[in-house]
């Protein structure tokens, strides 16, 4: 009698998942990256945005210049050292950020 009981309970729970699936359609697998807990993907700055290292021990200071035509919102994404945070930069202009670490190092601009 208890083997019948967990067959139906086991029965009940698959058609109730197989009855939300299929109602949901191609809905339900559209975007698996939105529910799956992955950040999605960075967005490099344009090559129009220049750099420019001043290298230490600890500290490196980063100097960028928008070379665009627009104003952009960028971080700076630092190895080995702090990140920037996220900042607006005009066409023309040029910022500045410095990172505290062991030899840290930029490694990408991304915006934001």
């Amino acid at each position: 009698m208890r083997s019948t009981a967990n067959w139906r309970a086991t029965a009940a729970v698959f058609l109730m998942a197989f009855s939300a699936i299929t109602a949901l359609g191609p809905a339900a697998a559209a975007n698996p990256v939105a529910d799956s807990g992955i950040a999605p993907m960075e967005t490099t700055a344009p090559k129009c945005m220049l750099d420019k290292e001043k290298k230490g021990k600890i500290y490196t200071t980063v100097w960028v210049t928008n070379s665009c035509k627009r104003n952009y919102r960028v971080q700076l994404i630092m190895a080995r050292g702090a990140d920037s945070r996220c900042f607006s930069i005009t066409p023309g202009q040029t910022r500045s950020h410095t990172s505290r670490g062991i030899s840290p190092y930029l490694d990408r601009i991304i915006l934001c």
